[in-house]
């Protein structure tokens, strides 16, 4: 089996990196890597709960991941399962967030369980990928959402919880 650990800091609070995670609004504008977008995103970001989400070139090709969220510590941490849906193959991803002194946020993620080396380098350089689109969210992510979806939002997350 092959294992990757990328270890990163972002310039952004923690709360808000979590968010960058755990919210569909911000999640899908940045966990595709380079030219491709995310076109649908479904979850329930509850241990246990499942997700989908569909990656999508310019020229129209997708491709599917899913998988189970099953430790989510608000935060803290996040653990979840992943699968390229035209496969069997599943690994997982934990990742660990913690506060810097000056605001930032320390981020560790993990993913293990390749059973080949080109696929898990693959998901490597598209988590780095993705993490350069992470950082220009979360500096946008400091402007407010207007006050409704701010509602919206605080209301989905308290029925999940």
């Amino acid at each position: 089996m092959f294992d990757f650990t990328i270890n990163g800091i972002l310039n952004a609070s923690l709360p808000k990196v979590f968010e960058a995670f755990t919210r569909p609004e911000l999640l899908i504008r940045w966990s595709a890597p380079g030219n491709l977008s995310v076109s649908q995103f479904h979850s329930h970001c509850v241990a246990g709960g499942n997700y989908q989400m569909v990656v999508q070139s310019a020229d129209g090709f997708q491709q599917t991941v899913v998988g189970t969220y099953q430790d989510i510590q608000h935060n803290s941490s996040l653990s979840f399962t992943w699968r390229w849906e035209d496969t069997n193959d599943i690994s997982k991803v934990e990742i660990n967030f913690s506060e810097k002194e000056n605001g930032a946020t320390n981020i560790r993620l993990s993913q293990r369980g390749f059973k080949r080396e080109q696929d898990m380098h693959q998901q490597q350089y598209s988590w780095l990928a993705c993490f350069e689109k992470l950082a220009l969210v979360l500096k946008d992510a400091e402007q407010s959402l207007p006050v409704e979806l701010e509602k919206y939002f605080a209301s989905q997350a308290a029925a999940q919880l």
